[in-house]
Parts: C-alpha cells; sequence; structure tokens
C-alpha cells in the first residue's frame, strides 16, 4: 500500500476511527501516532514547512490521547465525561486540519486535497 491510498483511506475512514476508539482501539491509534507522516506541500514557506510536522505529530499525539482517555473512561478508572470531552477536542482539531487543507487546496494551488481523494473525485476539485 503506497503512502497515497493510506493517506486517502484515513481521511476518509474518521469516523469508522472514531469509533474504533470509543470502542478502545488503542493498537489503531500507536500506529498513527508511531508513523503516517505525510511531507509538508511544496508551496509551503520554509517557517510553515518546518511547522507542518510539528503540528501533523500533534495532531497524531491528540488521536493517540484521545483513545487512552476513552478506553480508561470505558474501564471505568476515570468519569465518562473525560471520553466526551476528548473527542470533542479530537472533533476540533480535525476540523482545524480539515481547514488547513481546504486553504491550502484553494489558496496556495497545491493540490493538498487531491493528495488525499480518491481519483474519480479528482474531477470535483
Amino acid at each position: 500500500m503506497t503512502h497515497r491510498r493510506l493517506a486517502i483511506g484515513l481521511h476518509w475512514s474518521i469516523l469508522m476511527l472514531a469509533l474504533v476508539m470509543v470502542k478502545g482501539g488503542i493498537r489503531v491509534a500507536r500506529a498513527l501516532a508511531n508513523g503516517m507522516l505525510c511531507k509538508p506541500g511544496p508551496k509551503l514557506t520554509w517557517v510553515l514547512r518546518t511547522v507542518s510536522r510539528w503540528v501533523h505529530r500533534a495532531t497524531h499525539t491528540v488521536l493517540a490521547v484521545t483513545v487512552v482517555l476513552n478506553g480508561t473512561a470505558l474501564v471505568g478508572a476515570v468519569p465518562h465525561d473525560t471520553g466526551w470531552a476528548a473527542l470533542l477536542v479530537l472533533l476540533a482539531v480535525g476540523s482545524f486540519h480539515g481547514l488547513y487543507l481546504f486553504w491550502r487546496h484553494n489558496v496556495l494551488f497545491d493540490g493538498a486535497l487531491r493528495v488525499m481523494t480518491p481519483r474519480f473525485m479528482h474531477k470535483i476539485l
């Protein structure tokens, strides 16, 4: 599997990933946190290019922490509100990630959305 197909699959299956997290998918979050780092866009300035990798790692860390908090909430070690709050934070981080990619695609014209969408949708973008 190529990195492109993996990125497409991850971006389009985030709802399924959220459901897996709620059910205690700690292994999935560990795999996401340890890998799957894409290259920054070619048209980003040097500051954004440097920051991009660290923000991507932080996003994966938020995903892993959300899984851990939801797993401990399901076991009963922490209150259930903790897991729900973590999911809301993950939703906010994911929304900002989507807005950033939308900005890159429409302002920088670097095809950021084409990288992660299936080929049959490229005509729409």
